[in-house]
């Protein structure tokens, strides 16, 4: 089989009827992901900065912040 031929069945229409449907689908199942990770980012970030003020030392806090962010005790 010629290289030629082999390329030409990889070849895709972006215009093509389904392709807009599909980057919409696309699009909208990963907003929920989206909107949950920046939650997450803020509050990592929020907790951090409140420890390390009250213990002035980073040893730790990043690690403490994610465990609280995620539903950890303490």
């Amino acid at each position: 089989m010629s290289k030629r031929n082999w390329t030409k069945g990889w070849k895709l229409n972006i215009h093509a009827p389904g392709t807009g449907a599909a980057l919409i689908i696309l699009a909208l199942t990963q907003i929920p992901v989206a909107i949950k990770t920046t939650a997450e980012l803020a509050c990592i970030g929020e907790v951090s900065n409140q420890l390390w003020k009250q213990s002035q030392s980073h040893k730790g806090v990043n690690v403490i912040a994610v465990q609280r962010c995620n539903g950890g005790g303490s």
